[in-house]
């Protein structure tokens, strides 16, 4: 099983809060550095819930894996270790993947903050 089979049906919503977040992002950055743009405060603030949203989008995707390899083991008389790190996989991937867009948003979030302060001490 590869890292993305493990990630199963929540991966979809996953990937596109992250192509969101990613645009938001951009947008921000480039409202930043043109001159007589308005501030995108909300622009900015948004980048951080769609981050939010990631995360629980992967403990949502965990609770899904839980309750799947709970089936299957429950489903086998036999538990080989394989099974087992495939479940592993599936119960954990989308957390780790939504906690990490989390602390990119956050990382990001903070930077444009920063960014938008001092442009604002500037002028």
């Amino acid at each position: 099983m590869t890292f993305f089979d493990s990630l199963g049906l929540i991966q979809y919503p996953i990937w596109l809060v992250l192509i969101l977040m990613l645009v938001q992002i951009v947008r921000a950055t480039i409202d930043l550095f043109r001159p007589g743009a308005p501030a995108a405060s909300l622009r900015i603030h948004s980048i951080l819930v769609l981050g939010a949203l990631a995360a629980c989008l992967g403990v949502l995707g965990s609770l899904i894996g839980a309750w799947m390899v709970a089936d299957l083991v429950s489903q086998v008389n036999e538990v080989s270790s394989s099974l087992i790190w495939s479940g592993i996989q599936v119960t954990m991937g989308s957390s780790v993947v939504g906690f990490v867009i989390l602390g990119f948003a956050s990382v990001s979030w903070l930077a444009l903050q920063y960014a938008a302060a001092r442009r604002q001490t500037a002028v």
